[in-house]
């Protein structure tokens, strides 16, 4: 369940020689954002690729079963653009390498994606938000027959277990008010979704859309791709539309407006059933509560990982806005906006 949140330990320098080497591509080289994993921009003659370097606790079947799935994401269309894995100077997709400290990692090459980040488009417009949802609800169809056993692992961020996620990380927030308020939406979800649970859909899901994971047109109006798999699990379909939800409502300030514009966009083109609908609201306040938690948890293993943290103040914030709604007023403007 602790799958492990340091980084590889391997410098720009070491990046650029092993992409190189396994993958002969000379060019500048620039580091990217990263949770888990050592992410690099590499600008050359024949185009920009992405050398991705991966924990050490990732598992070659997992990264197997994220190039399947973009091959299907590429033969279904489902993107204008899809990142599929390049072959190394020895003909395979993945290789392998060791670091100074002697741990082994797993490196692949994606192309690079060229796109603005959702996250620039501040605010989203709603035809974007709709657009989104749309492009969710057509990735997830498309994974409907997917399956593999790599998808069945322990992760912090799946929501079936959230209640043991937030047991595991809960003591470490120092803030008793702020425990007080994850333990509020922890009661919520224990007495309404788990009980219902086998009434909702399971189903392969990205299950981590925020917004530094969703390339937008120039016009700021369309969904270009959606990147970053390494989340992607065996999960309740509609957690898939709230995650989405939970992150584009960070720093809104008509949040409920943003999460029904993505669940209206998600729900015409895969229909939500009544019980994912009416649980929805719960899903996305569970989604900030596992956020803020795993955030604790990241960043009293690596303090000066600032990307770590690139959420959590204004999920907090969102946090202590939704516990003042009224439950089933929301719970009603969110089941309207998918009837519309």
């Amino acid at each position: 369940m602790t799958e492990s949140c340091l980084l590889p330990e391997f410098n720009i320098r070491q990046a650029s020689e092993t992409a190189r080497r396994l993958f002969a591509l000379d060019g500048s080289i620039q580091q990217l954002d990263g949770e888990r994993d050592l992410n690099y921009l590499i600008t050359t003659d024949r185009g920009k690729f992405v050398f991705k370097i991966a924990n050490a606790d990732e598992a070659a079947q997992m990264l197997e079963c994220q190039h399947r799935v973009f091959q299907n994401l590429a033969s279904a269309r489902v993107f204008p653009q899809v990142a599929t894995a390049l072959k190394s100077v020895t003909g395979k997709f993945i290789e392998t390498l060791c670091s100074d400290q002697g741990s082994q990692h797993l490196c692949r090459v994606l192309p690079y994606i060229e796109g603005r980040l959702l996250s620039a488009a501040k605010p989203p417009g709603e035809d974007l938000l709709e657009d989104l949802g749309k492009c969710l609800a057509s990735l997830d169809r498309s994974l409907e027959s997917f399956s593999s056993v790599a998808l069945e692992r322990p992760i912090l961020w799946n929501m079936c277990d959230a209640p043991r996620t937030l047991e595991t990380f809960k003591p470490l927030l120092a803030d008793p008010q702020r425990r007080q308020l994850i333990e509020y939406f922890e009661a919520g979800f224990r007495r309404r979704v788990l009980p219902r649970q086998a009434q909702m859909r399971r189903s392969v899901i990205h299950n981590d859309a925020n917004d530094n994971n969703v390339l937008i047109d120039d016009e700021g109006r369309r969904v270009v791709s959606i990147i970053d798999f390494g989340d992607m699990v065996n999960s309740w379909l509609a957690a898939e539309p709230a995650v989405a939800a939970a992150y584009a409502m960070l720093g809104s300030s008509s949040p409920l407006r943003v999460a029904c514009a993505i669940l209206r966009g998600y729900h015409k083109t895969l229909a939500l059933r009544d019980i994912e609908i009416s649980l929805i609201f719960d899903l996305i306040c569970m989604r900030l509560c596992i956020s803020v938690c795993v955030c604790a948890h990241q960043r009293s293993l690596q303090p000066d990982n600032e990307y770590l943290s690139i959420s959590e103040k204004p999920a907090w914030a969102l946090l202590q806005k939704l516990c003042r709604l009224d439950y089933r007023a929301a719970q009603q403007q969110i089941r309207d906006a998918c009837k519309a």
